[in-house]
């Protein structure tokens, strides 16, 4: 029996796992905002969403950005998966339905970001011109179903498919229909990750309301503000969701490895070539191994590890950084607006330290019964007899308060703050872009969905 493990790799042990996230650990003065959107792309002339190979379709604009652009191909076999760009460590990926995505540089603050995204938002709608195509910043499809999207040929997509509907109903519209924006931010210790991760995790369905931007399924109102959520909450409770250990006194890296552990494995890379294990968990894998149909013996390595981390999907996820995984996709200004807020947040010890204090008794039902109250009735609730959008006016004065010290300014002399006024002004008028949404469409569109095609997301 040949024993299959990666050239000059050892297996894991537990303590190796742990150790990853410890690897992971930075400087204060290191930090870095890292920051992902992803976004539909449709044909005007049909307001169909764009298919992988077809004439003006993913393909051509994945040789716009690389004729025009300079990006550099990444290929999955014969097929174009995404794009690079290492001279500034950033990527465009796509997702199963071809929701096309920036993976953002490590920027050292916020203005870095805004000028990335002004960057990538200018070639997006060049080629949109180019290619008479238009580009959509929701949290789900306003109309269109999983049979009417691209089907990205990436080999663990493909897997994917064939998992996904043995775990939840939902999971392969959450794959094609749903688009989000993330910020990652870095931690300096497992004292200062277990502040952040459980803070990250109680405040996910309060900021993220100030992004629902989804009301809509198959061209009419759901009556939630995030269809995005609904579908996420019905796609795999292995590797979704909350996390109850995170609201414990003082959650350490051991907590989330040991959750980590004992979900199913989708897939390993050996050689190339994907390997699928036959629903096991990484525990299992770790201490026996597997044997494949031709009796070939698969062993654990640390690049098993991190592939395994990168299939978990909780509302906050750890690699060696915290992923803020909650919000629905948007605009320019609602990209930044997230990034600032967490920025803001998480970044200065006194503000962390004061956000922790008011969660600290939250516990794991509570938030889950926040999520829930606040799709439905968004900044109309209340939680634990406080008003919601006072909550959140103080959250966003607080991220205010730790931007506005870490004083960095742009060539305008404007400090970061200047991101989070789009949230000022959703909380001023007492309505998230959905409420928004709906308004236009319950009167200026008289109830059709295809004026949404016409609003700007670039």
């Amino acid at each position: 029996m040949k024993n299959n493990t990666e050239q000059n790799s050892q297996i894991p042990t537990e303590l190796d796992l742990v150790n990853y996230f410890h690897s992971g650990s930075k400087s204060p003065e290191d930090y870095s905002i890292g920051t992902e959107n992803e976004k539909f792309l449709f044909h005007n002339a049909s307001l169909s969403p764009l298919q992988y190979s077809e004439r003006s379709g993913i393909v051509d604009v994945f040789e716009i950005l690389i004729n025009q652009f300079q990006w550099s191909p990444i290929f999955d076999g014969d097929n174009i998966i995404g794009l690079s760009d290492a001279k500034n460590d950033r990527n465009i990926t796509l997702e199963p339905g071809g929701q096309i995505e920036l993976s953002g540089a490590k920027c050292s603050n916020l203005h870095q970001t805004n000028e990335e995204f002004i960057r990538y938002h200018s070639q997006i709608s060049y080629i949109c011109n180019e290619l008479n195509i238009g580009a959509l910043g929701l949290g789900f499809c306003p109309n269109w179903g999983f049979n009417d999207m691209a089907k990205v040929p990436k080999t663990r997509y493909t897997i994917m498919r064939k998992y996904m509907p043995k775990v939840g109903n939902l999971g392969l519209d959450m794959m094609h229909c749903s688009a989000t924006t993330q910020v990652n931010l870095d931690y300096s210790d497992e004292n200062d990750y277990s502040k952040k991760f459980r803070v990250a995790m109680a405040l996910q369905p309060l900021i993220s309301v100030m992004f629902f931007n989804s009301p809509f399924l198959n061209g009419k109102l759901t009556g939630l503000l995030s269809n995005r959520l609904r579908v996420w909450a019905d796609t795999d409770s292995d590797r979704c969701g909350y996390l109850p250990f995170a609201f414990g006194d003082s959650s350490k890296f051991d907590d989330y490895a040991q959750y980590a552990l004992d979900v199913p494995m989708y897939f390993i890379y050996r050689n190339g070539n994907y390997v699928v294990p036959n629903h096991i968990s990484f525990r299992n894998f770790l201490s026996n191994g597997f044997i494949d149909s031709d009796g070939e013996k698969f062993s654990a390595t640390m690049n098993d590890w991190e592939t395994h981390l990168s299939t978990l999907f909780p509302q906050v996820r750890l690699k060696k950084f915290l992923e803020m995984r909650g919000a629905d996709s948007g605009n320019h200004n609602s990209i930044l607006s997230l990034a600032a807020i967490w920025t803001g947040l998480i970044y200065n010890i006194q503000v962390l330290d004061e956000v922790h204090k008011m969660i600290s008794k939250w516990t794991y039902s509570d938030v889950l019964h926040l999520d829930e109250c606040l799709n439905k009735d968004g900044l109309n609730a209340s939680f634990k007899g406080n008003n919601i959008l006072e909550l959140l006016k103080e959250l966003v004065s607080l991220s205010k308060q730790g931007l506005s010290e870490r004083n960095v300014r742009n060539a305008h002399n404007d400090t970061e703050e200047i991101y989070l006024e789009p949230l000022f002004e959703v909380l001023t008028k007492k309505r998230t872009p959905s409420d928004e949404l709906i308004s236009e469409f319950d009167h200026e569109w008289s109830n059709k969905i295809n004026p949404i095609y016409n609003k700007h997301y670039l």
